[in-house]
């Protein structure tokens, strides 16, 4: 009952009342979708529309705009006369919910929720209690991107499909050299999973080291991180499963889904138990 009662309490001063958590990820995946959107008529102008007399108008489905907004880029490869392209549409969507998720817990261990930390003598309860507003949080910030990408596939009329179309991609993302998109179309269940995975442990991850750090310098940490993995396209870097465009389904040499799968619920555990085991330490008077 103890627990019910914190975890609400989270829910409206960490969710209910932070309506920027419900503002940014609407704004983000409309922009997103508008940008691909004007891409396509581009495309379409390009072709003239019509091909053999057959009108081959391209539309953007619903697995086309979740590519587009959590596609990321083609891996990169260092070399004279390739350039470093930045993806910022991908970056901008994962660094956005790290930034809404990097103050509550620290606010409220120095706030009201110390006080109520001390009358309960929980730690545990409000570490974990702090970790289900997380998941939540992000959660809820990447359930509303994919119900406007829905929404845009819609209005284009093509639904709520999940084939992608594959000389789209090739266009958005630039692909060339040795990679190729392979014959087995990513499908919505991958596209959306992974990358929400991810997600949370990198929320989860940036929570843990508010605890050893302040936010500012975890959030830091979380940036360096997803930077990396646009550099570098390694199964070490865990931000590389947060790109659609990284995965050994959509390109040649890849990185595994599975293994990321295994790796996101791995670091998730760890987060969580490293965290709880740090707070039961943690010196919750230090104003610092």
């Amino acid at each position: 009952m103890k627990y019910i009662k914190m975890v609400w309490f989270d829910i409206r001063r960490g969710i209910i009342h932070k309506p920027i958590l419900f503002i940014i990820p609407v704004i983000v995946a409309f922009i997103a979708c508008c940008d691909l959107n004007n891409r396509i008529a581009v495309q379409n102008e390009w072709n003239g529309y019509e091909t053999n007399g057959c009108e081959t108008q391209v539309k953007g489905g619903f697995a086309d705009y979740m590519m587009y907004i959590y596609g990321g880029m083609d891996k990169y490869v260092p070399e004279s006369g390739n350039s470093f392209i930045f993806p910022i549409r991908w970056m901008v969507v994962f660094l956005m919910i790290s930034f809404i998720t990097l103050s509550y817990p620290y606010k409220d261990i120095q706030g009201f929720g110390r006080q109520i930390l001390i009358r309960t003598r929980g730690r545990t309860i409000w570490w974990l209690s702090k970790c289900v507003w997380n998941i939540l949080s992000v959660l809820i910030y990447h359930s509303l991107i994919f119900s406007i990408a829905a929404l845009f596939g819609i209005a284009a009329g093509s639904g709520i499909s999940g084939e992608i179309n594959k000389d789209l991609q090739y266009e958005v993302f630039q692909i060339a050299g040795d990679s190729a998109l392979s014959d087995d179309t990513p499908w919505p269940f991958v596209i959306i999973l992974l990358p929400v995975l991810v997600s949370l442990c990198i929320s989860l991850l940036q929570m843990t080291l508010t605890l050893f750090f302040k936010p500012v310098f975890s959030f830091f940490v979380t940036a360096f991180l997803l930077i990396s993995s646009a550099y570098f396209t390694s199964p070490y870097l865990i931000g590389n499963y947060a790109m659609s465009m990284r995965y050994d389904m959509v390109i040649k040499d890849g990185v595994c889904i599975t293994a990321g799968l295994a790796v996101s619920f791995v670091l998730i555990i760890v987060s969580v138990g490293a965290g709880m085991i740090r707070f039961r330490r943690y010196d919750i008077w230090n104003e610092d």
